[in-house]
């Protein structure tokens, strides 16, 4: 009962309206997978308000994040905690925050991304957050990609529920990825045509916190140019993700949560 209440009295999230966004809502769509640059600060941000825009069309609505299956504990403990200092470090000690080696994934920008959705699930916006990347725990002969498009799928959903997805954005990629030596079966290829949308979150340029050559921190993506915040839609066939959500501001670097020395 107690749950119960709290769940009724939490706050729910508002949203920033998106130009674009209502086609993603479509009846027909049941996955929507947005693709990122790891490591920003604007991207988790903007995956978080696109659930939020889902969750206000009513619809059951289910996230994906690619975190390993074996985190799936550890996240609905956070889900289901009051966000304090003890459930935020416990959500750290999830390897994809605890590793030495980061790239992106473990940063500030999701641990406000994780708030966000616990936000959202006790106020009812959305059902819950899946693990749906790979795990040491779970054998599966299967490429990476494939495995998270198998866990996709297999979310549990509501007839006319919606599945909102953050991944990098070659595994959102609509098509295989060829080069010179090898092909890459992206899991966005593998998505049931015609009931998936896939996106590209991208900024006016900006940096990122990623490892390269040079070490780890903030590293520059993409050219500078002058952006307007919409999603838009491409029908050309090369097309690489079905669209674009333009941020229509540079991307900012975001430090890793947890500094493992």
């Amino acid at each position: 009962m107690i749950s119960i209440l709290a769940a009724m009295m939490a706050s729910a999230v508002s949203c920033d309206p998106v130009s674009g966004a209502d086609r993603l809502w479509r009846p027909t769509i049941r996955w929507v997978i947005a693709g990122e640059v790891h490591g920003t600060n604007e991207a988790p941000d903007a995956f978080a308000n696109l659930v939020c825009l889902a969750a206000a069309t009513k619809r059951p609505v289910t996230v994906a994040l690619e975190y390993p299956a074996d985190d799936q504990a550890v996240i609905d403990a956070y889900l289901a905690s009051n966000g304090d200092a003890k459930a935020r470090s416990a959500l750290l000690t999830s390897p994809v925050f605890a590793s030495r080696t980061q790239d992106g994934r473990g940063s500030v920008a999701f641990v406000r991304l994780f708030d966000q959705l616990r936000h959202m699930r006790q106020a009812g916006q959305i059902e819950g957050v899946v693990a749906s990347d790979t795990g040491p725990a779970i054998p599966i002969r299967l490429t990476r990609d494939a495995a998270m498009a198998r866990a996709w799928t297999a979310v549990p959903a509501a007839r006319n529920g919606i599945v909102l997805i953050l991944v990098g954005n070659l595994h959102a990629m609509r098509k295989p990825v060829v080069t010179p030596t090898h092909t890459i079966i992206t899991a966005g290829s593998l998505m049931p045509v015609g009931r998936t949308v896939t996106i590209n979150i991208t900024g006016s340029g900006g940096q990122a916190w990623n490892c390269q050559q040079d070490g780890c921190g903030a590293h520059a993506i993409g050219p500078p140019h002058k952006g307007v915040t919409k999603i838009s839609y491409s029908t050309d066939e090369a097309r690489r993700w079905d669209a674009t959500y333009e941020l229509g501001v540079p991307t900012t670097a975001a430090s890793p949560a947890l500094i493992v020395e």
